[in-house]
This record gives C-alpha cells, structure tokens and sequence, in this order.
C-alpha cells in the first residue's frame, strides 16, 4: 500500500478530528472514561491551531493514503524535570491508525517522522516516550518490537 507521513497544518483539523474520535473510541474499549467528550471538538481543535500548527514545542504527524487521513501521532517536547535527571524528551501523545489500514507499517512510519522531528533544532532530545494503556497487550507488544522498554508504571485508585 502506498502512504506518506507529513506534519499537518490548519487545514487538517476537520479530518484530524475524524482519527481523535476513532482513537477515542479504541481507548474506551479499555477505559470507559477515555470515550471523547461531546463539547471536546472545538477545544481540540483550538489546542492544534494554536499550540501545535507551526510549534516548535509539538506537533501533529499524519499519515495519508487513498486521498485520506489513516493514522496519527502527536508528538510533544516535554521539559527539564526540576528535581530528577530527566532533561528535555519527547513525548508521543496518541498514536492512531485507522483499523482497516494496520499492519502496513504506517504507526512505524509515523513515529519515524516524529522520531526526526524530535532530533532536529532547536529540540535535539536523546528520548522520547509513548503510553500504551492497560490491557491492550497488541500495542506493547508493537512498541516493544520497535525498540521501546517500559520505564515505568501508572497506578491508579478510585476515591469514593
């Protein structure tokens, strides 16, 4: 299959919107509260064009195949930790790719164009890290074949 991955701009946000639901949906499978929020489309979309269009702080890589948006990965700089050894790295928040697409090798390919993203001027990060949500076990297994190891885990309790 052909595709290419390029960083989006402006006019992205309506099809972006498209893939950010099917992400949302994908994690509500595992998580109820991950479903998307009615009122969150115009927030989401305000977020992109004014913190992640043109940023060097962040951006949203997409992948298009069939004259159509198929996957995507926001990719973000997180900054120096006050206390830890932690310095500047990156940070893919979301990574998406549209069901019928998988297994072609566009969540690779998006994360390689992060990948460049982050290790160009100014940012120039030695790491960056991705979430994988509980109990989707397909999508550590993928992240631990492409070389990512798990740093750390999230626990979480409910408060009555």
């Amino acid at each position: 299959m052909e595709f290419t991955t390029r960083h989006a701009d402006a006019q992205d946000g309506d099809a972006l919107l498209e893939l950010w639901h099917g992400f949302t949906n994908h994690l509500s499978k595992y998580d109820e509260r991950y479903r998307h929020k009615e009122s969150a489309d115009e927030r989401w979309l305000s977020y992109f064009e004014n913190q992640l269009v043109d940023s060097k702080y962040g951006t949203v890589v997409v992948a298009e195949a069939d004259n159509e948006l198929v996957g995507v990965a926001e990719a973000r700089i997180m900054g120096n930790h006050p206390i830890f050894r932690l310095e500047d790295h990156g940070h893919i928040n979301g990574l998406y790719v549209i069901e019928s697409y998988r297994g072609e090798g566009i969540g690779r390919a998006l994360l390689q164009t992060a990948e460049e993203w982050f290790t160009t001027s100014p940012r120039d990060v030695n790491f960056y890290r991705i979430n994988a949500i509980e109990g989707d076990a397909k999508a550590q297994e993928k992240y631990s074949a492409l070389g990512f190891t798990p740093v750390e885990h999230i626990y979480e309790k409910q408060l009555e």
